[in-house]
């Protein structure tokens, strides 16, 4: 699993979003949507802009290191008030 997917699905259970509502609102083929949640696709700079202007978080999440982010709680809600920003490490 890549970073990118990890971070986008962290980002879809915490807003309860699905692919469908993620790629109509940032403009992303839904086709390509899911091929950066599945991996098979790699982000590029005009896709990361998209997303982070949907997101409202720096287009430079998505292009992290896989080892920068905690993916132990995919799958579990965020109790905080920062979200996804509580679940990333900026070393």
């Amino acid at each position: 699993m890549s970073g990118v997917s990890i971070i986008l699905q962290t980002l879809q259970l915490d807003q309860n979003l699905s692919a469908e509502e993620i790629a109509k609102g940032s403009e992303i083929p839904l086709e390509d949507y899911k091929g950066l949640l599945s991996g098979k696709l790699k982000i590029t700079v005009p896709l990361a802009l998209k997303l982070s202007d949907f997101f409202k978080i720096p287009a430079e999440f998505f292009f992290t290191d896989q080892s920068n982010v905690n993916h132990n709680n995919i799958g579990e809600r965020s109790n905080s008030n920062s979200g996804f920003i509580g679940t990333y490490h900026n070393t």
